[in-house]
């Protein structure tokens, strides 16, 4: 009798220090659950406004941790013997194949043509621009991000006559205008923070390339450059030395009859307006605006002033061609070598100027 009391006693240990064991397991893996940090925990790192170029960072890969802390249940199969708990994919990853054709590097070459007056009456002008940019998928869409926020080349042919034809110096060596600017994405205006860089949709055989508004400023500080006015004279608060040269506002040159510096301050809008034209090219018109004061220090009287300028979409276009990510816009030893998209210019792209004759003579 007292046999059987003991094995009972030993039996009745058993079980307790068993049950104790699992409810140490279950404890530790509720505190593994509270000290987890989701994507809404952590929040997200958004556009630093006016810089530019940095972007959304998206997903932190919170996703992948938390299936890793999973309880280590077994799952069941299902009657064929096949697991059917299977992993769907991560939304991040899940790119639409519509979107996916456009990640990757591509050169951009663009061309403006305007008509500006200010004292000299109706001068036309054509600006050429080249850029790198870095096309991306991020939350479902579609970012462009200017290559370390920079302009690789901007050339300029303006007049057509002996008394105002002239050029404007952007690439000489004293020049930022390629690298200072301040620029807002379609996302960084305020009101339109969930705004796409461009929107992508199919129309019949044809995929269309149309970009949101974007904004470029020199020579002075916005915080809003859709809403606010335009500068207008010299007291303006907003005025800047945007290049640090010790003058005011931001400063090019015009080399022609008229000769000399301006100090000016510029706002200009673009909206990319396509359509991918074959695998690895985006082509179409560019709808733009360019406004622009030139500040009462600009030694020309000529030069000085309110400037009005009308765009010509028709005969402003634009070409995206994708090269290989390591392209750069200059070569490391400061020269255009054929690794950098100055040095390919003149054959990577095939963009056709509307403002040139078939010679190859300005048609202002």
């Amino acid at each position: 009798m007292k046999r059987s009391i003991m094995t009972v006693t030993v039996l009745l240990m058993v079980l307790f220090a068993v049950s104790c064991g699992d409810d140490s397991k279950n404890d530790t893996d509720w505190g593994n659950q509270d000290n987890e940090v989701t994507d809404e925990d952590a929040g997200d790192t958004g556009n630093t406004g006016n810089t530019g170029d940095t972007g959304n960072t998206g997903n932190t890969g919170d996703e992948d941790s938390d299936e890793s802390e999973e309880s280590d249940e077994s799952v069941e199969p299902d009657e064929s013997g096949v697991d059917t708990d299977t992993e769907t994919p991560d939304e991040d990853t899940a790119v639409d194949p519509l979107l996916a054709q456009f990640i990757g590097t591509w050169a951009q070459k663009i061309i403006l043509k305007s008509s500006s007056s200010s004292m000299i009456v109706n001068v036309p002008s054509v600006t050429i621009r080249y850029i790198l940019v870095d096309m991306t998928v991020k939350n479902g869409k579609l970012e462009i991000n200017r290559r370390n926020g920079v302009m690789c080349q901007t050339d300029n042919e303006t007049g057509n006559n002996f008394a105002n034809e002239g050029v404007v110096g952007f690439n000489e060596p004293n020049s930022k205008f390629n690298t200072i600017y301040n620029f807002w994405k379609p996302s960084q205006i305020p009101g339109q923070e969930s705004t796409p860089d461009v929107n992508i949709t199919k129309d019949g055989d044809k995929v269309k390339f149309v970009t949101n508004k974007e904004w470029e400023l020199r020579g002075a500080n916005m915080t809003d450059p859709s809403t606010e006015t335009m500068i207008s004279s010299d007291n303006d608060s907003r005025i800047f030395d945007h290049d640090g040269d010790t003058n005011p506002a931001f400063t090019i040159t015009f080399s022609g009859i008229v000769n000399g510096p301006i100090y000016y301050v510029q706002r200009l809008t673009a909206i990319y307006d396509g359509e991918l034209v074959a695998e690895n090219k985006i082509e179409g018109h560019v709808d733009w605006t360019d406004e622009q004061y030139a500040h009462q220090a600009t030694p020309d009287a000529t030069l000085k002033g309110q400037k009005t300028t009308v765009t010509d979409k028709e005969k402003s276009v634009f070409q995206f061609v994708k090269v290989p990510d390591t392209m750069t816009c200059h070569g490391s030893d400061g020269k255009d070598g054929p690794d950098s998209l100055i040095g390919q210019k003149a054959t990577l792209f095939d963009l056709v100027n509307p403002n040139t004759n078939p010679d190859g003579d300005p048609n202002n």
